[in-house]
This record gives C-alpha cells, structure tokens and sequence, in this order.
C-alpha cells in the first residue's frame, strides 16, 4: 500500500480441520522434524486409544476408535497441528506466495497490481499444489468460505481470473474480515474493530452494573480486567498510528470501567483514579505494547516476521550515535500507510526512548521500566 499497489489478503478456510488430522500422517511428520524415540512414542500414545460413541437417552451406540483428529482443549494440540500444517508453507513459497499460519488459520498475500500476470500464474499453480497436498493430508479446503480482503485503492483488480476454476467458484471480496478475532477493514482504519471492541464493551459494563453493588472493589477489578480490559489490550498494537477519535472511543471504556469499580460520578475527572488502579491509560498501553514488541524484535527474541523488520541503526563510520541503540528508520511515501507499519513507526517510537531504556538487554527488566516511564509522562 505503501508503494501504491493494491494487495489481496487471502483467508483459507479448512472445514474441520483439527478432526481431520491423520494420526499416521502426524506422526510420520513429527519424526521427519527429529522427534523421535521416546518422545515420539509418548505422543503416538497420546493420540492412540482413544474412542467415540453417540449417545441419545436411552440409547447409546458402540464405541468407535479415533484414528484422527488431535483433541481440542490440550495445550498440545496447535503445536501438533502446526507440525501436521508445516509443509503447506514450503509448497506456497515454491509459487512464490506470501503465507502465515497460525493454527488452522492460513492467510496468502499477493499484490494485485505490480506484475499482475505472474502474481495470478502463481496463484493458480499455487492453490492447485495446495488443494491437491490438503486433499492428501485428508484437509479440506472450503472454496464457499474462504474471503478475499482488498487491500489498496484498486478493489477492481481482483475479479473472476484470479481464482483457479478447479476450486470452485471465486470468493467474493469483502470490506472487513475476521483474522483471529481482530476485525480488519480494506483500508486498514480499524474503525470496524473498535466498533465492534466498543459494542461489546459497554454491553458487558451494564450487565456488570447489576451486580457490582454486592462485590467488593478488588473483586470488581478482577472481573473488569478479565472482561472488559482483556478485549482492550487484545491486538492493541495495531492500534498504533489509528485516527485520535478511535482510539478517544477505547479510552471512553476504560473510563466507565473505572467510575463502574471505584463507584464515582459518571462525569467526574478519571486521570487519578486511573493511577489509583495502575492503569495506564489507552494511548500508552498502546504504545507500552509497541515497543515490548520493538525490544523483542531488536534483540531477536520475537517471531522471525518481526526480527526481520527491525534492526539496531549501525553507522558507516564511528559516530557517536553509535552506542544510543539506535533503530534503522525506514523510508516511506505515504503516511496513511508506510507510516503505520511496524517497521516504521515502532522505530520512530523506539528512537524516542531514553537511553537508559533503549539499552536496557533484558526484556522483563525493560517492561518494567518503560511502564514506570509511561507513568511519569
């Protein structure tokens, strides 16, 4: 968007996909990663044995074995799961697509308008590999229920030619979708997600409301971080670079979370209570959770997407700046777009830290400190 190009974001959906998985196939790909042995045979136990029935009173059928599927619920099974899903992203690069996975949620991003002929030869082959290696791994791919995102100032690239006929019918693109909870919006505004954060929120207040008359303050305060504060903070860093009126929305329910726990007049002043409760107020938890990101990334202890997006500035010659732990700024040419990314505005922000935090090494001691920072502005 940045270059002015007009991007598709892809959401694959697989039908049922954790009931699907192959115990035989899993386990095959578990020893081809290097586990084996032991562990290997503790985790084929794990899946073995199990078994199914129907029950419907007074009835009940006979018990069936489970030969697939990994159970849900186990903190075991997303990264059974991932293991089981890790070849799909080596046959989407060898098309020279875009993919990130998590879970069964599987995203492609190719853009529409910069070499649209290779970009659609690439998505044919593309999706043609991964519907046939889906439908060997006994996953299946749902044409019906896979979304289109346009993301640009051209939705009129993508049309019927993008989409291999052999799938089916081609998804219609959106204006919004749903990405791991998180609603975004075809120009990346955000608008729907607040609206939707805000909705929820308030909703969950008034119910609160009802019952927090009989409930001590630190009850109160557990409850409303657990349902209210929690949707907040989910994501926030997206929220980073968003119009100052949405992010006035956010803070308008961490104010009425407050007046609710502490029992205040609605339209009293909040800043002192906020710092009653230790909270931060909106902008800066959005921020806090920017540069913990920031820090993560520059001492390469984040997700290998974000390491490699930030880097510590390293001058050509011996400068002074040298040893501030600086961040490499990159250029951008719009800033309704570069100047969101994170490779841009968490490095300005970094930058904008003082030095005993930007060369603070460990990470639990810098979020303390930059917490007491944030505090104090």
């Amino acid at each position: 968007m940045d270059n002015g190009e007009t991007a598709a974001l892809i959401l694959l959906d697989l039908s049922a996909a954790f009931d699907t998985v192959c115990h035989r196939t899993l386990v095959q790909r578990l020893n081809n990663t290097g586990i084996q042995g032991k562990a290997l045979e503790w985790i084929a136990s794990f899946l073995a044995g199990r078994t199914q029935r129907v029950r419907l009173p007074p009835f009940r059928s006979a018990a069936t074995e489970v030969i697939c599927g990994v159970p849900q619920g186990s903190s075991l099974s997303p990264t059974l799961f991932n293991v089981y899903m890790s070849p799909l992203a080596t046959i989407a690069r060898q098309h020279n697509l875009k993919i990130i996975t998590y879970a069964d949620d599987t995203q492609l991003i190719l853009s529409l308008t910069s070499d649209p002929d290779a970009a659609r030869a690439s998505l044919h082959e593309g999706m043609k590999d991964v519907a046939e290696w889906m439908k060997n791994s006994r996953l299946k791919l749902n044409s019906d229920k896979t979304e289109v995102l346009i993301l640009g100032s051209s939705p009129s690239a993508w049309d019927d030619s993008w989409w291999p006929p052999a799938l089916g019918a081609t998804p219609k693109p959106t204006d919004h979708a749903r990405n791991l909870g998180f609603i975004l919006d075809s120009s990346l505004s955000m608008t729907r997600q607040v609206n939707a954060v805000s909705s929820s929120c308030f909703n969950t207040l008034r119910m609160l409301r009802k019952i927090f008359r009989w409930i001590p303050t630190e009850t109160r305060k557990t409850v409303t971080q657990a349902l209210v504060t929690s949707r907040l903070d989910y994501g926030n860093a997206l929220y980073a670079g968003t119009a100052a009126k949405l992010q006035k929305k956010l803070q308008r329910i961490q104010n009425a979370s407050a007046r609710l726990i502490l029992d205040i007049p609605r339209h009293s002043h909040i800043s002192e209570h906020l710092r009653d409760l230790h909270w931060l107020p909106v902008n800066k938890r959005i921020t806090f959770r920017l540069l913990t990101h920031a820090h993560k990334a520059l001492h390469d202890l984040g997700p290998k997407f974000l390491n490699s997006r930030l880097t510590f500035h390293k001058p050509t010659r011996q400068l002074r700046s040298a040893s501030l732990a600086l961040a490499t700024v990159p250029r951008i040419r719009r800033a309704t777009a570069g100047g969101r990314s994170f490779s841009y505005l968490a490095a300005k922000t970094w930058n904008s830290l003082p030095i005993h935090l930007r060369t603070t090494q460990d990470h639990l001691a810098f979020r303390k400190q930059l917490k007491t920072w944030l505090f104090e502005q």
